[in-house]
């Protein structure tokens, strides 16, 4: 598996973005912006937590809700590359490399350890942007850069946990189609 395919169809991954942004924007009584999806990657990235807990053998069962099953955890991370990328639509801003220059990992602890730092630093990058929190001290990256690096922590953990992330991006996008499609309010 190629560790940068998802990095390598970034004008593709970007464009699908986009287009799923406009057609969750039915599904909310209010519109999103860049700090709404700072909150979605949050709520996305404790799906993830859940599902790698389960797959350490952890127990899960306070979490679990058989109404809404998170078992995929190639799908919750396609679904936190989905949320980073909305930070970046959102705000009109284009990603251009997703290179991280951060050191190999060796486990898919701390592979979810830097995205969870990435998407944190995200989250940050886009309260300051959008004036919702005092700017730092200290060097804070772009929202650019901020979220080119969560798509690299993301590349890393399924490396880790030997996914295609580019492929779960894909089935991820077919299945919000899918649901979208079901919507009585579907545009």
């Amino acid at each position: 598996m190629t560790h940068r395919l998802l990095s390598n169809a970034l004008h593709e991954v970007f464009g699908e973005v986009r287009r799923l942004r406009q057609r969750f924007s039915y599904t909310a009584d209010r519109a999103w912006e860049p700090v709404t999806a700072a909150a979605e990657l949050n709520v996305q990235l404790g799906h993830l937590a859940l599902c790698l807990l389960r797959r350490h053998g952890y127990d899960t069962a306070e979490w679990e809700d058989s109404e809404r099953p998170r078992a995929s955890v190639g799908d919750e991370l396609a679904d936190v590359v989905l949320a980073a990328l909305s930070i970046a639509v959102l705000s009109d801003t284009e990603l251009t490399s997703t290179m991280n220059t951060a050191p190999r990992v060796s486990s898919d602890h701390e592979a979810l350890l830097r995205l969870v730092v990435a998407a944190g630093t995200l989250s940050e990058s886009a309260m300051v942007a959008n004036q919702y929190r005092h700017r730092p001290t200290g060097r804070l990256p772009s929202l650019a850069e901020a979220a080119s690096n969560v798509i690299a922590a993301c590349e890393l953990l399924a490396e880790q946990l030997g996914l295609d992330l580019l492929a779960e991006f894909r089935a991820m996008v077919s299945d919000a189609d899918a649901f979208l499609d079901g919507r009585e309010d579907a545009p």
